[in-house]
Formats: C-alpha cells, sequence, structure tokens
C-alpha cells in the first residue's frame, strides 16, 4: 500500500458508524478530530498534486491561502499599537485563529467549523476543471454536505459568473482564485462552509460588499434598463 493509499484509508477511518460521512464524523465530536481532518487532508492534497506535475512550491501558495482563508483571520486592524505601520502578529492586528476572537465578531469561527471552511477550498479546487481526480472515486461523496456536489473535476462553477473555473490557471496564478461569502461578514454573514467559498479574482471584485442576491437584483436591473433583453431577442 502507497502512502497515499494509507491517508485515503485513514481518512475513510475517520467514520464510526455505517452510512455516515467524514463530516458528520467531525460536526459532533472534538477538536481534535478536526485537527486530525486538515493534517491529513493537508497531506493528501499535496501529495495528489505533486503527483500529477504540480511543484511543491506551487501547492504550498495554494495551501497557505487556503489556511489564511479558512482557519485564519484577515488582518483585522489597519495599523500596529506597537507603532509598526503593519501588525506584528494575531494579538496586534495581524491574521489570527479566527476562535481567539469573541464570538460577536464577524470574523470568528469555532474551530471546527473554521477547519471544514478550510477543507471545503481543498475540496472545490478539486472540482475545478482539469484538477486532478483521487482514484476509483474515493472520497467522492464523503464531503456533499460542505461541497454541495459530489467530489470531482469539472463540477466547481465560480458561484458569481456560473463558469468552470480552471484549475491550471489557479496553480500558476493564485490571484485567480479569491474566497468570498455569499452573505459578506459585514452584512451579518458568518464564516460556514454554506457562506464562504472560493470565487473567481474578477467575480469577487463584482459582489464587493454586497450579498448574492443583492448582486442579482443589481445586476437585473442595469439589463432590463440598458434594454439589453429587447436587443438579445429582436436578434
Amino acid at each position: 500500500m502507497t502512502h497515499f493509499d494509507k491517508l485515503l484509508s485513514q481518512l475513510e477511518a475517520m467514520r464510526d458508524e455505517p452510512g455516515e460521512t467524514i463530516v458528520d464524523r467531525i460536526t459532533r465530536t472534538t477538536t481534535e478530530d478536526a485537527r486530525r481532518l486538515i493534517t491529513l487532508w493537508s497531506e493528501l492534497f499535496r501529495k495528489l498534486l505533486i503527483a500529477n506535475g504540480v511543484e511543491a512550491r506551487q501547492v504550498t501558495r495554494l495551501t497557505t491561502k487556503f489556511r489564511d482563508a479558512g482557519r485564519r483571520s484577515p488582518p483585522w486592524q489597519p495599523g500596529s499599537e506597537t507603532g509598526n505601520r503593519r501588525p506584528q502578529d494575531g494579538a496586534d492586528g495581524n491574521r489570527r485563529s479566527r476562535w481567539l476572537f469573541e464570538k460577536a465578531h464577524k470574523f470568528y469561527a469555532d474551530e471546527i467549523t473554521a477547519t471544514l471552511v478550510e477543507v471545503r477550498y481543498c475540496l472545490q479546487t478539486l472540482s475545478m476543471k482539469g484538477a486532478p481526480e483521487i482514484p476509483d472515486g474515493r472520497l467522492e461523496t464523503e464531503f456533499m454536505t460542505i461541497l454541495g456536489h459530489p467530489l470531482k473535476p469539472g463540477l466547481f462553477l465560480d458561484p458569481i459568473q456560473k463558469i468552470p473555473v480552471e484549475f491550471q490557471k489557479f496553480v500558476d496564478n493564485p490571484r485567480y482564485i479569491e474566497s468570498g461569502h455569499y452573505i459578506p461578514l459585514g452584512k451579518g454573514g458568518r464564516h460556514t462552509p454554506d457562506n464562504a467559498t472560493l470565487m473567481l479574482r474578477d467575480s469577487n471584485r463584482l459582489q464587493a460588499d454586497l450579498s448574492l442576491d443583492e448582486l442579482l437584483e443589481i445586476m437585473a436591473g442595469i439589463l432590463e434598463r440598458q434594454g439589453y433583453y429587447r436587443t438579445r431577442s429582436s436578434e
């Protein structure tokens, strides 16, 4: 058995009862299980990508991006209380683990939830067009509750534009993709797997601080006032 197969087996072994998924187990147990999940999943993600020709440094850029948007917060103060131009550590306003914030803070998420968000980002990446596939369909249905679809390349669509997202473009340029929230944190949304998502950089810029519903309403109004529907139907 290869090390990759051992990792898959260890992930599958996290299920306790017949019919349950790995996510079922994590959401009803302890933070230790969440830590084990992210450790195993990160190693599997790295080995899968490297085995399919992605350079180790490129994988690190992706996993760092996921960590900084998943379990960690954005910089949460504009400057440093020590006089430095930029915050120097988590307590000084830089990135910090989300569970260290007060529960009422918009960046707060408990450790299990923040971990599942980070795992969701990895899963969405492996669901991009042209992404490497886990052999034999293993883990394909284990994460549907946080992914929204089976774990298969090509199924992930940008949530705004509803178009396929290119895995190789993301590998070549991590800025091609950003993280966002269907309901922005500043408008009461929470950092949870059903609200946090990867999206194309252009889509994130388009959404700005709007909820998805607000953005679609504005876009529909623009199209109507510009006569776009009439123009298209008359062609």
